[in-house]
């Protein structure tokens, strides 16, 4: 099932584990905080002015590997919310977090995440405060055959975070037939597509457009699209690109 994705290729940044599936395929898990194929700040204000009128967002994302990608998620609603109106960003949460990784779902769900520099140095560019969100931990996390290209250090996440997220094993083929929308998604699938083959991209794709209603979004990463034309493809769905990695359903 599995293409374009080479085991003897680096991991990089904070978090860096392959997982083979029982099927035989291959998975790449690289995550760090605020991964720069997303427009962060503007996508969080795109986001509030979007759901303006809502009671409740739903986000569901899918290959949350070490919950970098959610933590950052719920940083820039935060941060963009302000702290005299966090509870506007309430109404994004909890997340729902899938993996089908055990390993990386443990360490997601350990309260702690390994850092990098680069991570450290984003959190000060894109928090107000990070220690709002992160404090030094007192011990390391470890990650099973993580591979260790960079000096790191682990921080204990928040409960601000923490009790915002909830990190669940599952299948995303299977999960995205179970959304109920009302008008009110954020899916995202970044950087996960990009390693199946065409077909089913495609398959996937028709598969959120068809539980997916009106104005909700869909976002991907720059690896998605690497192989793949995959904005053709979801305009052909009725999707709309309206920012950066970012689709929304007509």
């Amino acid at each position: 099932m599995q293409i374009n994705f080479n085991k003897i290729t680096p991991a990089f940044r904070s978090t860096g584990r392959f997982y083979d599936s029982p099927e035989g395929d291959s998975f790449g898990c690289n995550s760090w905080l605020f991964r720069e194929d997303l427009d962060w700040k503007k996508t969080a204000k795109y986001e509030a002015d979007l759901f303006k009128n809502k009671d409740k967002v739903n986000i569901e994302m899918y290959a949350a590997s070490d919950g970098s990608e959610g933590y950052t998620k719920m940083i820039s609603l935060f941060e963009h919310f302000g702290q005299e109106n966090s509870e506007g960003a309430e109404k994004f949460f909890p997340i729902i977090a899938y993996d089908i990784d055990d390993e990386i779902l443990k360490a997601a769900r350990s309260g702690l995440l390994k850092t990098c520099l680069a991570d450290r140095m984003n959190m000060q560019m894109f928090c107000e405060n990070y220690e709002d969100y992160f404090e030094p931990a007192n011990k390391e996390l470890e990650i099973k055959d993580d591979k260790k290209l960079q000096a790191e250090k682990t921080l204990a996440v928040k409960n601000k975070l923490t009790r915002n997220i909830k990190f669940l094993q599952g299948d995303m083929f299977q999960k995205v037939r179970e959304i109920k929308d009302e008008s009110n998604t954020i899916l995202m699938c970044r950087n996960i597509l990009g390693y199946f083959l065409n077909d089913k991209i495609e398959e996937f794709v028709k598969l959120a457009s068809e539980v997916l209603k009106s104005n909700s979004l869909f976002e991907i990463g720059d690896h998605d699209s690497k192989f793949f034309d995959i904005k053709t493809c979801m305009e052909s769905y009725g999707f709309k690109q309206v920012l950066k990695n970012v689709y929304r359903k007509l």
